[in-house]
């Protein structure tokens, strides 16, 4: 169910729409400027990539001729569109100056129905410098008095002067600038019967904006193309693997956001991301917490004012906008003496293998490994604690000192201190850190074996004296076997799933990518997948009472014609025990690929799979598959 409707004046207003954007009819005489401050880079490109352009811009003003006011800064950029209306019948010809690059465009009508870069100044200029460049000028136009003609002119301002000017030569007159007698500002409220002002400028917008982001080809006419009438933009769904032929596709959600494509249209988020800001919390979470799902800094603010953040909230699956229902606090973090240990195949941490605790670093595995489950070459380890200091009183300074055979890293509260990653002889390193009383410090410590012996082991003494530290009593790590919210690098990801997955607990990481499929640490917690295999986690079900049937989407009907992608309407999965009765079913989505059946009883299971077409014809049966489940 579409919500955009419902809320779309109050996300205008999340967004911050500036004052000067006031959404009423066309006015004679002048134009807006709408400027986008702090964008670095010369190319009109670097604007139109910004998140915050078209629909948020950072100032606004109004001119009364085709000339910018000069100087106004370094690093922005700055869009101008409206109507010019010519006094004369005849031919005319445009001319444009800027500094940095400027670009005209020009449409055959108000309508903007055949839009088209007519002018463009690719470096800079001079003002009053309309020759240097042949693209500064237009062909002749031919033009009709009383006619409006939709124009935009893009800019983007690097450093040092700035400036654009458009300028035009017609019937009875030389080059001159386009005058306020020749403007009227841009509005789409009349752009298509029965809908609102809000609607119509929204609409206008998101459609410019993703044609702007997705280099696609300049079309300024209004409404945006929508064939199957699904209220989205026919770009905008083919950019975002959607079928704009399909209607009932609007009401999908890819990305499982919990915002339909209609609603990610309408608010500026992105399909197949579900969150578009990167703050850590879904657009749709977001959305119904009446946070902004465009702003990456309200993840830290404190809605309901309980004292958490917003973040920590959505983590701990608590109301962010009740202060009576507030996480678990951080202190019920469970800990065990040591480290935790996380084992790999591969020298780079390529496959996780094992996660144990370990009351010390000392192991001399000679030319063995830590378990069976490693080679006895080609392994690497990370291990992760917190050390506190245990003395009484004063400064005390603290040597760690590493002997591996081979590489080593040593992290201190998220700094590497020593970083000797390479095939060596066991060798030993140091580092002296001094800690207040009680102080306490993240360690983490990585290494890997190449051949021959395999040695790691990590000494942390008293420098002054040489003593030993108690390592059971001044090293502690989270216990990994424990479900707890607390994030201590606040990456987004809980210390125990890091711990669980093979990331480092005591570095932000989450928007690190450790598969093929581009999927980052962050995003593969969120779907509860492996972030290396991209697996579903099956920590809460027994591996042996699951079965999981996929399949490939067919393309073609049993009379030999296609069936596109988008004809298919869901799936029927029957399976059952008996391969002659087939008594469970379960219906899927017509995106879907692949279910996973979970706690299935002991003994043979069978399972097949029927289409279902948009017209409600279904397919015969596929052959059958089968698994023992034990």
């Amino acid at each position: 169910m579409s919500i955009t409707r419902s809320i779309a004046v109050g996300i205008l207003v999340t967004l911050s729409i500036t004052p000067g954007l006031a959404l009423s009819e066309s006015q004679p005489g002048l134009v807006d400027v709408l400027y986008w401050d702090d964008i670095s880079g010369t190319k009109v490109s670097d604007l139109t990539a910004h998140p915050d352009y078209p629909h948020n811009p950072h100032e606004v003003l109004e001119i009364t001729s085709l000339d910018s006011p000069r100087n106004r800064g370094d690093n922005f950029g700055a869009l101008v569109r409206g109507y010019i209306e010519p006094p004369l019948d005849g031919d005319y010809r445009f001319y444009i100056t800027g500094d940095d690059e400027t670009l005209l465009f020009l449409s055959s009508s108000e309508r903007s129905d055949n839009g088209e870069l007519v002018a463009s100044v690719p470096g800079w200029t001079k003002v009053g410098e309309f020759n240097k460049y042949s693209s500064q000028s237009s062909d002749l136009r031919t033009l009709e008095s009383g006619q409006r003609y939709y124009f935009e002119i893009r800019f983007k301002e690097g450093g040092g002067n700035d400036h654009f000017t458009v300028a035009w030569e017609g019937p009875g007159f030389a080059r001159s600038v386009v005058p306020s007698s020749a403007l009227h500002s841009w509005s789409p409220a009349a752009a298509e019967p029965g809908m609102s002002i809000q609607e119509a400028y929204h609409l206008g917008y998101r459609a410019g904006f993703l044609d702007a982001g997705a280099n696609i080809g300049f079309n300024s006419s209004f409404p945006p193309q929508d064939e199957d009438g699904d209220g989205v933009y026919d770009n905008w769904e083919v950019v975002n693997g959607l079928d704009p032929k399909d209607p009932a596709d609007a009401q999908s959600d890819p990305d499982g956001d919990l915002l339909t494509a209609y609603d990610e249209f309408f608010l500026g988020t992105t399909e197949n991301n579900a969150d578009t800001d990167g703050d850590g919390i879904p657009d749709g979470v977001e959305v119904s917490g009446s946070l902004d799902p465009l702003d990456s800094a309200d993840d830290q603010q404190d809605k309901d004012g309980d004292g958490y953040s917003n973040l920590k909230e959505y983590q701990a699956g608590t109301d962010l906008n009740s202060a009576s229902e507030t996480p678990v606090p951080e202190d019920s973090q469970q800990y065990l003496a040591g480290f935790v240990g996380q084992y790999f195949r591969g020298i780079n941490f390529n496959q996780l293998v094992a996660v144990r605790n370990e009351s010390k670093i000392d192991f001399d595995w000679g030319g063995g490994s830590p378990s069976d489950d490693l080679p006895s070459n080609e392994f690497s380890a990370r291990w992760v604690g917190e050390f506190t200091a245990p003395h009484a009183e004063g400064q005390v300074v603290y040597r760690f000192t590493t002997r591996t055979d081979d590489g080593v890293r040593l992290f201190l509260a998220g700094q590497a201190v020593i970083d000797v990653w390479l095939n060596q002889s066991a060798a030993s390193y140091s580092h002296e850190v001094a800690l207040a009383p009680g102080e306490s410090v993240p360690v983490a410590m990585e290494y890997y074996e190449k051949g021959g012996d395999a040695v790691a082991q990590l000494i942390v003494v008293e420098a002054s004296t040489g003593a030993l530290v108690d390592y059971g009593s001044v090293f502690r790590v989270p216990d990994p076997s424990e479900s707890n919210a607390t994030d201590t690098d606040q990456d987004g990801l809980p210390n125990t799933w890091e711990l669980n997955y093979g990331t480092n607990v005591w570095v932000q990481d989450g928007d690190d990518i450790l598969n093929s499929g581009n999927v980052t640490n962050f995003e593969a917690y969120q779907k509860d997948l492996d972030p290396r295999t991209l697996e579903t986690s099956l920590a809460d079900s027994d591996p042996a009472m699951l079965a999981t049937l996929t399949w490939t989407a067919p393309l073609m009907r049993t009379d030999g014609s296609s069936l596109s992608l988008s004809a298919i309407d869901h799936y029927l999965v029957n399976y059952g025990q008996n391969p002659s009765d087939l008594t469970y079913q379960v219906q899927l989505d017509g995106d879907a690929t692949s279910y996973e059946f979970n706690e299935l009883g002991s003994g043979d299971w069978n399972f097949s799979i029927q289409v279902v077409d948009t017209n409600g014809l279904v397919s015969v049966p596929s052959d059958q598959v089968s698994k023992l489940i034990l």
